[in-house]
């Protein structure tokens, strides 16, 4: 209990930073594309390409930054920031009964993410041929929301471990403040689809939109 060492630290504040923008992003998917069917027929009558490829670009991401956070302390002489290096400098300092409850924690980790680090090595990361030859015969298994919260659920638990331990407060990632995020966005689309409706009622000008300073872009 204390202060937490510097060797820890380090490596704790980065991969801090790094998972707060992991649950940004997460947060964002799930405005979006995890709210309501009606929500989902808005973002399709509003911009349907468009919104297929954030989606794609946000799951991808999300998936890729978790098989960061599980890769190994090393790849070849080079340190990772992971959670395995965070764990050994937890196992350097000689703090055993925290060492193996975090042990347990990023092993039930590691399995959660099985599939998703598949995922990035085989079709995110890398264009395995024989899986992408494949994809319609013997597709890779499925990644749902549910497993990608989990794994994002024991993320946090392992980090909060760190942080009761050395009697800090707890981070809450699930928590993070955007003021302007995908809801700001859709508050734009119900305004924008209205204006249309207006439009086709005859109920505006066609050419009120010369009256906006966004006219030009």
């Amino acid at each position: 209990m204390g202060t937490m060492p510097s060797q820890i630290a380090e490596v704790f504040q980065e991969l801090e930073g790094e998972i707060q923008w992991l649950y940004a992003r997460w947060i964002i998917y799930r405005q979006l594309f995890a709210s309501s069917e009606r929500r989902i027929d808005l973002l399709n009558e509003s911009a349907s390409v468009f919104f297929y490829i954030v989606q794609d670009v946000l799951l991808g991401e999300v998936q890729v930054a978790l098989s960061k956070l599980t890769d190994s302390a090393r790849s070849g002489k080079d340190d990772n920031l992971s959670l395995e290096q965070l764990q050994s400098r937890v196992e350097v300092q000689c703090e055993q009964k925290l060492a193996a409850t975090l042990r347990k924690l990023l092993d039930d980790l590691l399995a959660k993410c099985q599939c998703i680090r598949l995922h990035r090595n085989k079709r995110l990361a890398h264009f395995d041929l024989k899986t992408a030859i494949q994809s319609t015969s013997n597709p890779l298994p499925g990644v749902s929301r549910q497993t990608i919260q989990e794994a994002l659920n024991l993320v946090c638990e392992y980090m909060n471990t760190i942080e009761r331990h050395y009697t800090q407060p707890e981070t809450s990632y699930e928590n993070f403040i955007m003021h302007s995020d995908a809801n700001a966005l859709v508050a734009l689309l119900k305004s924008g689809l209205r204006y249309e409706e207006l439009l086709q009622k005859g109920q505006m000008s066609w050419d009120d939109i010369e009256q906006s300073k966004w006219k030009d872009d």
